[in-house]
């Protein structure tokens, strides 16, 4: 049963990161250092019943973007993404190991299926103070749902649909699991601490093929 809740946190964890892995949004908008914080919870498939919910913040100084995301059994984890190097790290503690580990963000993600269309729709609100227009996304899947974009903040921070180039503060992910919704909450402009984009010396750098290997075989034991 732990090993099972494990395998969710994870494959919930690493959906999220792959959205970080979609490529690099260029549109001219003005830099933003602060913090974003997001709500997401997640329905049993078919029903409007949520089973879960967690927290999910971003940092970022413009340049490099941190993302701590909230697991029952891993705790807070960490993903640590420099647009500009176009390099990542994933930090992880598991068993009393702590694990820095490295994503390639040279190769696209098939995590969200490309298996769908994205519309433009009349209709604007606020949300979290950040004006926001409407958008309706449909795959083959779902009945379809509607998403929001901010009307004039870059999406490099979290490229969730490409087609889209502004960043989402209220979207859905289509999961096996069922469907994921994000919403921003709150907005903070504010100077980040730069010690918050480092890698812990008390984290082993490993690649994700080494850190799954060492995954499985903690659990088979």
């Amino acid at each position: 049963m732990i090993y099972l809740q494990r395998l969710n946190d994870m494959k919930v964890l690493l959906l999220g990161i792959m959205l970080f892995l979609a490529g690099n949004n260029l549109i001219a908008q003005k830099p933003f250092s602060g913090v974003l914080k997001y709500k997401a919870s997640i329905t049993i498939p078919d029903t409007n019943v949520v089973y879960k919910t967690w927290g999910v913040t971003i940092y970022t100084n413009d340049t490099v973007v941190r993302l701590e995301t909230e697991t029952d059994q891993f705790g807070v984890q960490v993903y640590i993404r420099n647009i500009q190097l176009n390099k990542a790290y994933l930090l992880l503690e598991l068993d009393g190991n702590k694990y820095a580990i490295q994503t390639d963000l040279t190769k696209k993600s098939d995590s969200i299926s490309r298996g769908y269309t994205v519309k433009k729709k009349f209709g604007s609100k606020k949300i979290a103070g950040v004006k926001a227009r409407k958008y309706f996304v449909k795959d083959d899947n779902t009945v379809g749902f509607y998403c929001y974009f901010a009307k004039k903040m870059n999406g490099k921070f979290l490229q969730v649909y490409p087609e889209v180039k502004t960043l989402a503060v209220d979207y859905y992910i289509p999961s096996e699991d069922g469907l994921i919704h994000y919403e921003l909450i709150e907005k903070k402009d504010e100077v980040v601490n730069r010690d918050l984009f480092g890698i812990p010396s008390d984290y082993k750098r490993i690649s994700f093929e080494e850190f799954m290997h060492v995954f499985y075989s903690t659990n088979e034991q």
